[in-house]
């Protein structure tokens, strides 16, 4: 027996400045409107955040706004660009914003007789990420009314994008590749912090599992696709920068709650090779986010999302090998075995004919809080986030070999016949791994009209663990009157050969198998990285 393991591993990266772009907050912006038609004020205030604005023309063409100038929040510039206007402000989602006059009883009820004639002006809010990048960005906002069920990790979500492809993982996504870089390329952050990764197996590779990171943890996503001075030396591939949520994206209590059930067709392995407790058929699994704000002017804001997943994923697999036997039209293996040798009958026969069976139990669970502090008219918000993640799985492999002699051939047709099994052999192995994605980061920013700083700091960390038995045994049954055992196959019509009979299983068992193989694989991989971001930005006014 052999045993192998790999030791610990530690990673500590500082990055000291990320660009402005990747980490610009999009609460913000610069304006510079004089007084005008309130109309074309929430026009030109919409193009400029991002934010659909919804609002009755009829009203706003008879007011002026007031002027607007400096770097100030968004919903904060909205108040003061209405000014003394008597308009409620429906905040409730952030990116849709919705304006209603208030007014007197009897100007409603004479208004009830009027047609209504509701306009919304505004643009996407990925929009503005756009514009305000020289290269080439592309944006997805997550929203869990339209993602229900199983669905969906970050690989998922940003699969969906222009020339992302998703490198699966059975069948899910588990990295992304952006125009076709590797995904070892790509510099990965979240809220603008580097991400800890252990990649595959704990091969302290840089790519960064995305299938460990669910998208409800997450608001909008960017995929920086232009590699420019100013980004990371890791940014080949692309930058991929992760928004956390916030409760602030909510006007007050919000809650979401989905509870799911999968059922998986294939079976899977019977009997005692199915891993103990597992379903062969059905899986379930819930997700939850709560979002409230409080305080005397709710100036903090706390949000949290849970998740958990537990389903079964069976297969059944077949290879061909490129080896084959050719016989001529007395059954006889041919001299040298080749098809192009006189006398080949012209029919083919399988020499190996492999398959393999996969019982895979698969869970994950974790969950996400962020705090946010963001009083009204100071310039200060801060921010501390701590999320915890775990995925593990449980399978088993049984693979079947079976080498068929060349001594001869009966009953052949172009897609069956009977051969000799010169060699069996069977591999089992079993893995139990488990890999876990934590995060602690801090956020702390001041700004004013003219300038911003934002000081960010954290700490990133994986861990992975993993069993590993593995065993290998093979048989040679003689080729004698008692000892021959005889195969039945068939060809396809993807020209796969399989095993339709053996025609005494009991005489093959009994052939005397022998160890071939028997290993035991015990790994345990930690990444942790530190990532501190200090960013200042000053904007000068031109008159």
């Amino acid at each position: 027996m052999s045993f192998s393991s790999r030791s610990f591993a530690f990673a500590l990266s500082v990055p000291c400045l990320v660009p402005a772009v990747a980490l610009a907050q999009d609460s913000q912006s610069v304006f510079s409107l004089p007084s005008q038609s309130l109309t074309s004020a929430l026009t030109v205030f919409s193009k400029q955040t991002g934010m659909y604005v919804a609002f009755d023309a009829n009203v706003t063409n008879r007011l002026r706004s007031a002027p607007l100038y400096g770097r100030m929040d968004n919903l904060k510039a909205l108040r003061k660009l209405l000014g003394k206007n008597a308009f409620k402000i429906d905040a409730s989602n952030p990116k849709h914003l919705t304006l209603r006059a208030t007014s007197s009883k009897k100007s409603t009820e004479s208004e009830a007789d009027m047609e209504d004639n509701l306009t919304v002006r505004g643009s996407r809010h990925e929009l503005r990420t756009k514009r305000n990048f020289a290269g080439v960005v592309d944006s997805i906002t997550y929203d869990d009314a339209s993602n229900l069920g199983g669905a969906t990790s970050m690989a998922q979500l940003l699969t969906q994008l222009p020339g992302v492809t998703g490198i699966r993982n059975g069948d899910e996504p588990r990295y992304i590749s952006v125009r076709g870089v590797s995904s070892d390329l790509n510099q990965t952050t979240l809220d603008g912090m580097t991400l800890a990764s252990i990649s595959d197996g704990g091969s302290i590779r840089r790519r960064v599992n995305m299938q460990n990171i669910p998208a409800e943890m997450t608001g909008e996503d960017d995929i920086y696709k232009t590699f420019t001075a100013e980004q990371d030396g890791g940014a080949i591939g692309a930058v991929i920068n992760m928004n956390p949520r916030s409760a602030f994206d909510h006007d007050g209590l919000y809650k979401y709650v989905n509870a799911y059930g999968i059922y998986s067709t294939e079976k899977g392995s019977a009997g005692a090779n199915r891993i103990p407790g597992m379903s062969p058929h059905l899986g379930q699994g819930a997700k939850a986010v709560f979002s409230d704000r409080f305080g005397k002017n709710k100036e903090f804001g706390i949000i949290s999302s849970f998740r958990y997943q537990k389903r079964t994923r069976n297969t059944t697999k077949k290879w061909q090998e490129d080896s084959y036997n050719y016989y001529n039209t007395k059954g006889k293996i041919l001299s040298p075995n080749d098809p192009s040798t006189p006398g080949w009958n012209g029919m083919t026969a399988p020499r190996y004919v492999d398959g393999g069976s996969y019982s895979n139990d698969l869970n994950s669970l974790g969950g996400a809080t962020r705090l946010k502090w963001h009083p009204e008219n100071s310039g200060f918000s801060a921010s501390v986030m701590g999320y915890a993640y775990e995925r593990w799985e449980n399978s088993f492999m049984e693979h079947n070999e079976y080498l068929l002699d060349d001594t001869g051939i009966w009953n052949q047709t172009p897609t069956s016949g009977r051969e000799y099994i010169y060699r069996a052999r069977t591999i089992g192995r079993k893995d139990n791994w488990r890999m876990n994605t934590d995060g602690v980061l801090g956020n702390l920013s001041w700004h004013d009209n003219i300038s911003t700083l934002k000081l960010r700091a954290g700490y990133t960390w994986e861990d992975y663990y993993n069993h590993g038995p593995y065993v290998a045994a093979r048989v040679y049954p003689k080729e004698n009157a008692k000892g021959a055992v005889f195969a039945d196959y068939t060809i396809n019509r993807e020209n796969v050969a399989n095993l339709v009979d053996i025609i005494d299983m009991n005489k093959l068992l009994n052939s005397g198998y022998a160890f071939q193989t028997v290993e035991q694989e015990d790994d345990r991989d930690h990444e942790g990285v530190i990532p501190t971001v200090i960013m200042f930005d000053r904007y000068e006014p031109i008159f």
